[in-house]
C-alpha cells in the first residue's frame, strides 16, 4: 500500500472509529487496520489531534498534518529552525498545515531589521496540484493590497527549488479571543467585524473567493486592526463565470452547503462563513453546536441541519459568555440579540446561497444599520418593529415633528402672507380664505407623511415627507400660483440640501417662473431663491444657466435694497458661483474677494455664510495654484467661525480643513496635511456621520496625503472610498472624472500602468459622454496626466503629441507663466528623462526649474526630483562627478522630508547605477540592499523604478 492509499485508509477508519469509545473502538481499529502498524500509528495520531484541546478548528493544525504524514502528532523540533531561505532566516515555527508550513523569520542580509512570515511547501505534499495551489496563494496574495489584508512581502523558490512567500507579520490573536478578553460588548464587536466585512469586499472586488474564513485566519492586533490571512485555499473567480470555482478544499467547522456537497463554490460561500465566524463572535458559541471536541463524523451530522438561532444559542450562554460581552447575563445577551442582529446572522445561513446576503458590503450595510437603529435589508419589519425603530431613533419625536412642520409652516406662511398682500392690494379678499384652505389642505396631507410608520430614519422620513409633498404637488393641478409657486421654492431648498440638485432645480424653475416681487421682501426672497438655484445649476454643471439665475438674483438685490452691505455681500457670492460654474475663474476670484471683504466687516452676515465665502475663494485660489492664499483664506475662515462662536464641533468647519489639506499638500506640507485632513474626517464624522458628498471629498485628500507618502495602494483604497461616497451623493461628470482620474493616479504610481490606463480610459469616456469641452480644466489637467501612462504602456508618440497639445492650449489659456503651462512642461520633461533624451531634456530641465520657482517654494520636493533628472542627463553625458552631487542632494531632500520613501528609493537606486558605473560594485550593492525592500514593499514588479533596480540587483549578483 502506497502512502496515499494509506492516508486515505486511514482517514476513513478515523471517520469509523471516531464515534465508537472503549472496547468498540478497539475491535474496530483491530480489523481495519489488520496489523499494519503504519496505518494504526496514523489512525490513533488522527483520534489523537481530534481529541486534543487545541484542534482541530483553533487554526493550528500541525498536529492533524504530522499524523497523516508519518503518525506522529508534533514530535521533535523542527529542523528548517535556524535556516537561511533568501534573504530571510528561520528564528520560528508560526504553524504548520497539511500543505505547508509557517515559519516567523528575520532578514538577515543586514539591509534593514524586519520580522514576517515565511510560508514553506511541505515535501510531503510536493506533487504538482499543492505546488499548483501555494503558487496560486503566492499570485493571489500579490494582487491584493488592502489594509486589512496581510500584505505579500517577498517570494521565490529556496535553494533545493521548494517555493515560498513571505508576507507581514501580524502580532495579532484571533478575532473571537480579541474580543473575548476585552469583553467587548455588542456594539464594538459588530464595528470590529466591519473590518472583516472591508477586507472580504476588496477580495471579492478583485475576483477572489477566501473560503476557509475562520478566527484563527482573522487575527486582530493590540491597536484593534484586523487582518486577513491564509489565503491557501482561496480561489480566483474563473474566467466566464464570475461565481463559480471548483477546486475542493475546506474547513469543516465553517464548511458551508455548497462545499460539503460538492456543489458550485461563490462569493455566497464566503457570506456562509462570515455568518458563522459573526455568530459566534456575538453569542459565544458555533450555529451548529460544534465545538472543539466533536468527532469528525459528527461534525458532518451536526452540519446537516438547521443553525440554531442567534438567540437561544445566547440563552444557553455560560455567565462567563455574557459577561464577556459587556458585563450581560445569559437571558439580556439573548434578550439584546433578538431582531435584527439576529436576522442578519440569519440571512447569512441560509442553506440555499441565493437566499443569502448578495455580498459581504450588503451585510456591512446591515450591521452599519443596525448601529444607527435604521431598519435592515435582511428582513420585512412589520409596521410595529418599524414604529419602534423610529422612536428609538428620534427620543425628541415633538421636537423633530414640530422642525419638520416649522419648516413646512414657514414656507406655506410665507405663502399665504403674500397671497394676502396682493389681493389687499387688488382688493380680492374673497379668494384668500379658499386658497387658504387650499393650503392648509396641503399642508395636512404633507404632514401625513411623517407618520412614525412611514418615516423610519432621519434621512429616509425627510425623503420621504419631502417626496410625499412633491406628489401633492403635482396632483394638485388648481391650486392657485401664489400658494403653489412659494411651496415649490421652498421644497426646492430642501432638496438642494440632501444633494439632489436635479429635483431641486426642477422645483426652483416652476416655483419662480413669471414670479414679479412688488416689495423689498418679496424680492429678496425671491433672490435667495435664486442664489439657491444657482448652487442646484453649478452642481449640475450648466454654468450658463448658473450665471443667468446669479445675475437675476443680483438685479432684485440691486433694484429693492440698493445701499445694503448685505445684499452686496450676497450678490457678490452669487455672482462668483455663476462666474466658477461658467469656468470664469478670474471674474469668480474677483467676485468671491469683495463678497470676502464684505463678510469681514458685516454685523449682521451669518457664520455659514462667512465662512462660506471664504471656503469658495480659498478652493479657487488653490486651483488655481495660490496655495499660499488659500491657505490664508482658510486661516481667516477659521478666525471668523471663532470670532462668530462656531462651536468647535460645528460641520462648518469641516470644508474650510478640507481646503487648508489640499493647499498643504499643493505646499509640500505633507505632515501637516495629513494631519488637517485626519482631523476634518474625525470632526465630519462625529458630526454628521461616516457618507455624504462632504466625507467623500475628505477621503479623496486624505488619498493625496497618502499618495505623496508613497503609501500608493493605500491612496487608491482612500481614493476609492471617496469615490463611492461622492457617487453616492449624485456628484456630477466632471467631478466623477475627477475622482476616478485619482484612483489611476495611485495605481500609476504604484507600477501597475494597465489598470491605471483603465481607470483614466474612464474617467475620459465620462467626459466624453457628458459633451465637457476640449478648454475644460478637469480634461486638460486629467490628460496631461493620461499622456505620462500613455507612454509608460507603449504609446510614446500618442504621448508627445498629446501634451504638445495641451502645452499649446495652456499657454492660450491660461497664459505662458500659469502652473497649468508649468505642469504640462513638468510632464514632457519626465517623459525626455525616461527617455534618456538629453538633448530634449535638459532645455525643458531648465524651463521646468524657472516656472517652479515662480510657484512653489524653494524647498519644494520638485526641485529633489528636478536634480534626479539633471543627474540622469549628467549620467548620459559621462558627467559623473556633477550626477553623483546631484543625486546625493536629492536623497538629502527626500530624507529630510521623511514622507517619501518609494522616491528616496528609486534614487538610492539611481546612484547604485552611477557607483556600478563608476566601478564601485560594494557600494552599489549596499545601495540596492537599502532600496530593494522599500520598493518591494510600495510597489508593484511593473513599476518602472523598482523594475530597473531589480535588473541591476541581477547584474550585480549578491
Amino acid at each position: 500500500m502506497d502512502e496515499t492509499e494509506r492516508r486515505r485508509r486511514a482517514l476513513a477508519i478515523f471517520e469509523e472509529a471516531a464515534d465508537l469509545e472503549g472496547d468498540a473502538r478497539e475491535r474496530r481499529l483491530g480489523e481495519a487496520c489488520a496489523g499494519d502498524a503504519k496505518l494504526r500509528a496514523q489512525v490513533d495520531a488522527l483520534l489523537a489531534a481530534d481529541a486534543s484541546p487545541g484542534e482541530p478548528f483553533s487554526g493550528n493544525a500541525a498536529a492533524w498534518s504530522d499524523a497523516l504524514q508519518d503518525g506522529v502528532a508534533g514530535a521533535g523540533e523542527d529542523p528548517m529552525l535556524g535556516r537561511d531561505i533568501g534573504a530571510w532566516r528561520i528564528v520560528g515555527v508560526v504553524g504548520h498545515g497539511g500543505m505547508g508550513a509557517v515559519y516567523r523569520v528575520e532578514r538577515n542580509d543586514g539591509a534593514y531589521a524586519q520580522q514576517a512570515a515565511l510560508k514553506l511547501i511541505r515535501s510531503g505534499a510536493d506533487s504538482m496540484a499543492a505546488r499548483e495551489r501555494f503558487l496560486r496563494e503566492r499570485q493571489t496574495l500579490a494582487r491584493l493590497q488592502h489594509p486589512h489584508v496581510a500584505t505579500l512581502l517577498d517570494g521565490g523558490f529556496s535553494a533545493a527549488g521548494d517555493p515560498y512567500f513571505v508576507m507581514e507579520y501580524v502580532d495579532g490573536i484571533p478575532i473571537d479571543r480579541w474580543c473575548d478578553e476585552r469583553r467587548l460588548d455588542l456594539r464594538e464587536r459588530a464595528k470590529l467585524f466591519l473590518q472583516v466585512l472591508d477586507a472580504v469586499r476588496y477580495a471579492h472586488r478583485n475576483l477572489v473567493v477566501h473560503r476557509d474564513l475562520k478566527p484563527s485566519n482573522l487575527l486582530v492586533d493590540a491597536d484593534g486592526r484586523v487582518k486577513l490571512l491564509d489565503f491557501g485555499i482561496a480561489k480566483q473567480l474563473e474566467a466566464g463565470d464570475a461565481t463559480r470555482t471548483s477546486d475542493r478544499a475546506l474547513t469543516f467547522e465553517y464548511a458551508s452547503p455548497e462545499q460539503l456537497h460538492d456543489a458550485p463554490i461563490t462569493t455566497a460561500t464566503d457570506v456562509w462563513q462570515l455568518g458563522i465566524v459573526l455568530h459566534r463572535l456575538l453569542s459565544g458559541a458555533h450555529p451548529f453546536g460544534l465545538s472543539r471536541d466533536t468527532p469528525l463524523a459528527r461534525q458532518l451530522q451536526q452540519l446537516e441541519r438547521e443553525p440554531e438561532p442567534l438567540t437561544k444559542a445566547a440563552s444557553r450562554a455560560t455567565a462567563e459568555q455574557a459577561a464577556q460581552r459587556g458585563g450581560q447575563t445569559p437571558a439580556a445577551l439573548a434578550k439584546a440579540l433578538r431582531g435584527n442582529l439576529s436576522a442578519i446572522v440569519e440571512a447569512c445561513l441560509r442553506r440555499e446561497p441565493e437566499a443569502r446576503y448578495a455580498s459581504a458590503e450588503a451585510i456591512a450595510a446591515d450591521l452599519r444599520a443596525w448601529l444607527d437603529d435604521r431598519p435592515i435589508a435582511a428582513v420585512r419589519l412589520g409596521r410595529g418593529e418599524r414604529t419602534r425603530l423610529w422612536l428609538r431613533r428620534n427620543r425628541a419625536l415633538a421636537v423633530s415633528m414640530a422642525a419638520v412642520a416649522v419648516a413646512l409652516l414657514a414656507g406655506t406662511g410665507v405663502a399665504l402672507w403674500q397671497a394676502r398682500e396682493a389681493r389687499e392690494q387688488a382688493r380680492l379678499a374673497e379668494r384668500e380664505g379658499a386658497n387658504a384652505r387650499a393650503a392648509l389642505a396641503f399642508l395636512t396631507d404633507t404632514l401625513a407623511a411623517a407618520g412614525p410608520e412611514q418615516a423610519m430614519a432621519t434621512e429616509v422620513s425627510v425623503r420621504e415627507l419631502l417626496d410625499k409633498a412633491r406628489g401633492q404637488l403635482d396632483r394638485r393641478g388648481a391650486v392657485d400660483p401664489a400658494i403653489l409657486q412659494p411651496v415649490q421654492r421652498m421644497l426646492g431648498h430642501l432638496y438642494g440640501n440632501l444633494g439632489e440638485p436635479e429635483i431641486a432645480n426642477d422645483l426652483f424653475t416652476r416655483g419662480l417662473a413669471g414670479v414679479e416681487p412688488a416689495t423689498r421682501d418679496e424680492a429678496l426672497a425671491l433672490a435667495n431663491d435664486l442664489s439657491a438655484q444657482v448652487d442646484a445649476l453649478s452642481s449640475l454643471e450648466r454654468g450658463q444657466d448658473a450665471l443667468a439665475a446669479a445675475r437675476h438674483a443680483v438685479a432684485l438685490r440691486e433694484r429693492f435694497a440698493p445701499g445694503d452691505a448685505l445684499q452686496r455681500m450676497r450678490a457678490a457670492d452669487d455672482l462668483a458661483t455663476g462666474y466658477y460654474a461658467a469656468d470664469d475663474y478670474d471674474s469668480a476670484a474677483t467676485h468671491w474677494q469683495r463678497a470676502v471683504e464684505e463678510a469681514s466687516v458685516l454685523p449682521d452676515a451669518s457664520a455659514g455664510e462667512v465662512i462660506g465665502v471664504h471656503h469658495s475663494l480659498a478652493n479657487l485660489l488653490r486651483e488655481q495654484g495660490d496655495t499660499a492664499g488659500a491657505l490664508r483664506l482658510t486661516a481667516e475662515g477659521l478666525a471668523s467661525a471663532d470670532r462668530l462662536q462656531v462651536p468647535a464641533r460645528s460641520p462648518l468647519r469641516v470644508p474650510l480643513l478640507r481646503i487648508r489639506a489640499d493647499a498643504q499638500i499643493a505646499n509640500g506640507d505633507i505632515a501637516a496635511a495629513e494631519k488637517t485632513a485626519r482631523e476634518g474626517i474625525a470632526l465630519q464624522s462625529a458630526v454628521v456621520g461616516g457618507g455624504g458628498a462632504e466625507m467623500g471629498a475628505l477621503y479623496n485628500s486624505l488619498g493625496l496625503v497618502l499618495f505623496e507618502q508613497g503609501r500608493f495602494r493605500d491612496a487608491a483604497d482612500a481614493f476609492a472610498r471617496g469615490g463611492e461616497l461622492l457617487a453616492a451623493s449624485g456628484q456630477a461628470p466632471m467631478k466623477s472624472a475627477a475622482t476616478i482620474a485619482n484612483v489611476a493616479g495611485a495605481w500609476e504610481s504604484a507600477g501597475d500602468y494597465a489598470r491605471a490606463r483603465e481607470f483614466y480610459d474612464r474617467a475620459v469616456a465620462l467626459l466624453d459622454r457628458a459633451d465637457v469641452p476640449a478648454e475644460n480644466m478637469v480634461r486638460r489637467s486629467l490628460l496631461r496626466n493620461y499622456a505620462r501612462v500613455l507612454f509608460f504602456t507603449g504609446h510614446g508618440d500618442d504621448a508627445h503629441a498629446l501634451l504638445e497639445r495641451l502645452l499649446q492650449q495652456a499657454r492660450a489659456l491660461d497664459g505662458e507663466d500659469s502652473l497649468e503651462t508649468a505642469w504640462v512642461v513638468w510632464q514632457q520633461l519626465v517623459l525626455a528623462r525616461r527617455q534618456r533624451d538629453a538633448a530634449r531634456g535638459l532645455p525643458l530641465l531648465e524651463d521646468a526649474r524657472r516656472r517652479w520657482a515662480a510657484q512653489v517654494p524653494p524647498e519644494h520636493l520638485v526641485f529633489a526630483h528636478a536634480l534626479v533628472t539633471g543627474a540622469v542627463f549628467a549620467e548620459s553625458g559621462g558627467d559623473f562627478a556633477s550626477a553623483e552631487r546631484d543625486l546625493r542632494e536629492a536623497m538629502r531632500r527626500f530624507e529630510a522630508a521623511g514622507n517619501k520613501p518609494v522616491d528616496l528609493a528609486t534614487t538610492r537606486a539611481t546612484l547604485a547605477r552611477l557607483r556600478l558605473a563608476q566601478g564601485d560594485r560594494a557600494e552599489a550593492r549596499r545601495l540596492l540592499d537599502q532600496a530593494l525592500p522599500v520598493l518591494r514593499e510600495g510597489v508593484l514588479p511593473t513599476h518602472v523604478g523598482r523594475a530597473e533596480a531589480e535588473a541591476l540587483s541581477t547584474r550585480i549578483g549578491p
